[in-house]
């Protein structure tokens, strides 16, 4: 009789564990839609204190999500419970970040850039350096100068760099290619005020072809 009380306790336990792991699955998932509406990288303004916010809210779901699982998988082993609560905590963590960085972003967009007061031309963007990540999220990016950004471009356009290296750069380095400002990125800029942005961006690659030679060089 204890025996089947023990069983169905573990049973509920392991109920709500799912039922935790399901909710930040949902909140992942909410954060990849939102992603999806997450196109524009703003240049300027650096909105440092929502950067912190965002941290701060990703900390603390991932704290909550730790905490919960530790509760809820009370009656097992330690190993098991610290085992939870660790993956818990980095998936709230991770899970948190995305969505309230996604939505950050967007709701930057909103305020900052009114359509009344927001005009948009084409422009090129000097770019310092590129570089290449692996593993499953791997991916391709540059950062541009004199205004600090970090933008996703195609794989075509990160090889078409390393195909056409600046005079002088003899590098084998195949993850990373130094610009100088030798290579310019062909975007669509909105501004409105002082606040600047690059379309076509955020949580998206550059389209194929945004990367070319300066027309100075």
């Amino acid at each position: 009789m204890e025996n089947q009380s023990f069983a169905t306790e573990e049973s509920k336990a392991g109920k709500r564990i799912f039922g935790l792991f399901i909710s930040l699955g949902a909140l992942a998932l909410f954060s990849v839609a939102v992603g999806w509406f997450d196109n524009t990288t703003e240049l300027v303004p650096s909105h440092d204190n929502v950067d912190r916010a965002v941290f701060s809210i990703a900390i603390a779901i991932g704290i909550i999500s730790g905490t919960i699982a530790i509760y809820l998988s009370k009656g097992r082993a330690i190993w098991r419970r610290a085992s939870l609560a660790f993956s818990f905590l980095l998936l709230g963590m991770i899970s948190g970040f995305m969505a309230s960085d996604h939505a950050a972003n967007i709701i930057e967009g909103l305020i900052d850039f009114p359509p009344a007061k927001t005009r948009s031309y084409p422009s090129l963007l000097l770019i310092s350096r590129a570089y290449q990540t692996h593993g499953k999220g791997r991916s391709w990016n540059i950062q541009t100068t004199p205004i600090w950004s970090n933008l996703d471009i195609t794989e075509d356009d990160y090889n078409f760099m390393l195909a056409h290296r600046r005079p002088g750069d003899d590098s084998n380095n195949l993850d990373e290619v130094p610009s100088k400002g030798y290579f310019c990125a062909k975007v669509t800029l909105e501004q409105s005020g002082d606040a600047l942005r690059v379309m076509n961006a955020g949580s998206h690659k550059l389209p194929k072809g945004t990367v070319i030679v300066c027309p100075a060089h």
